[in-house]
């Protein structure tokens, strides 16, 4: 036993060398280095007829190792309760293993996948928003399925039924499931990675056209400002969102909290915006005259240090206003003046936009620039990395005169 030195794969020639114990080393040839190259064989006799059984090349299994490994293979062959054929049991369980990898599901994959990418995700994919395309429209009707048996017909089944009803959606879910038929090849499963495109095929082109949000005229915007409360959470919320011409857009605005503002500027960093994580760029807004009003009024409750504060936040759990509770203060005024088009707080950002062309259209990077777009492409973004806050602060305090009549009060006109 034991008859091999340590450094036998340095020094070992082309041929067969015992270990001893039925462990002998095949070596077929050297690398560039001189190392052997090669591998490790058990030979065993078992019901009187003699076996070579391949336990592994050299380079993944040291001489420690497949010492090891014959130790047990012969431990399984002599044990006398239950004595197997060490050659047939390991077939045994390769192909174990092998029908136990193909029979992933695609339920059993999915969430691998997730967990792979959630990373380069906004917010790690919080709230479930990557995630539930699949598991309502693809989970349901494919999960149960081997993910190495789906075939584009299985695809286009699932998804014809919402393919031109929710065409953005199962547009994102089938994406989606393309991400999770990739992350299985890479898993080493059997996947038709074709599967995604010839069932896109199938499926046909999607009849959906893009509805754009309603925007209220911006000759209308003085009046909804001048008609809104301070005294109200969500009116107050609703003014300033108005203000910046929904530049934060909804979310940042409604979560602002008061460490936010310092100096004449209010502060978002990146990843409070919308974009691709890892491409955020912080966002400054100049803070007009009319903005700082509405950020220092006095409501006299604890806000719990956000601006526009939840009234659960007043029984002792922070937490910010609903970007419901403010839809709903246009919602009402839909029905009391008889809007022609259900206007909502994201259109107020298309309503800015359109004044804007109207009193200086040479000012398209400016405004551009205050709703958060990216202006440009890449190259000229490299060079040109001004954020216009002064222009922008000058372009916003016009803004506000004309929301105000250029009075610059917080009043209330109940028209």
């Amino acid at each position: 036993m034991a008859k091999l030195a340590s450094n036998i794969v340095k020094t070992a020639s082309v041929g067969k060398h015992s270990d001893g114990g039925g462990l002998y080393l095949l070596v077929t040839g050297h690398d560039e280095a001189g190392r052997a190259k090669g591998s490790w064989i058990f030979r065993y006799t078992y019901l009187k007829q003699r076996y070579e059984m391949g336990l592994g090349s050299i380079q993944s299994l040291t001489l420690a190792r497949a010492r090891s490994e014959c130790d047990r293979w012969r431990d399984l062959m002599n044990d006398r309760r239950n004595p197997v054929n060490p050659i047939e049991e390991k077939r045994r369980l390769e192909q174990g293993a092998q029908q136990a990898k193909g029979a992933l599901t695609l339920s059993q994959v999915a969430p691998l996948a997730f967990e792979a990418i959630k990373g380069r995700l906004k917010a790690e994919g919080i709230a479930g928003r990557w995630y539930s395309p699949l598991r309502l429209y693809v989970l349901p009707a494919l999960g149960h399925m081997k993910i190495e048996d789906i075939h584009q017909r299985d695809i286009e089944r699932a998804f014809k039924p919402i393919w031109q009803s929710k065409a953005p959606t199962a547009k994102k879910a089938l994406d989606r499931l393309g991400v999770v038929m990739n992350h299985a090849a890479a898993m080493g499963l059997e996947i038709n990675l074709n599967a995604i495109s010839n069932a896109r095929q199938l499926l046909g082109e999607q009849n959906h056209k893009v509805k754009h949000h309603p925007a209220l005229p911006w000759q209308d915007a003085p009046r909804l400002y001048k008609w809104l409360n301070p005294n109200v959470t969500t009116h107050r919320a609703l003014m300033l969102y108005i203000l910046v011409g929904g530049g934060c857009r909804l979310g940042p605005l409604r979560k602002a909290t008061r460490d936010q503002f310092h100096l004449g500027v209010w502060t978002l960093r990146g990843e409070l915006l919308k974009g691709k994580k890892g491409n955020e760029v912080d966002l400054r807004i100049p803070i007009t005259q009319q903005m700082q009003r509405i950020i220092e009024w006095d409501t006299g409750e604890d806000d719990a240090g956000y601006l526009f504060p939840s009234p659960k936040s007043r029984q002792g759990r922070a937490a910010a206003i609903s970007d419901q509770a403010i839809e709903n203060v246009m919602r009402g005024l839909e029905k009391d003046w008889k809007w022609p088009e259900p206007y909502r707080p994201h259109g107020l950002r298309a309503t800015f936009r359109s004044w804007v062309s109207e009193v200086d259209p040479s000012l398209y990077a400016v405004a551009e620039t205050a709703l958060a777009h990216r202006v440009g492409g890449i190259v000229e973004r490299t060079y040109a990395r001004n954020d216009f806050l002064e222009q922008r602060r000058v372009l916003m305090e016009r803004w506000a005169d004309h929301l105000t009549g250029g009075s610059g009060e917080l009043v209330r006109m109940v028209q």
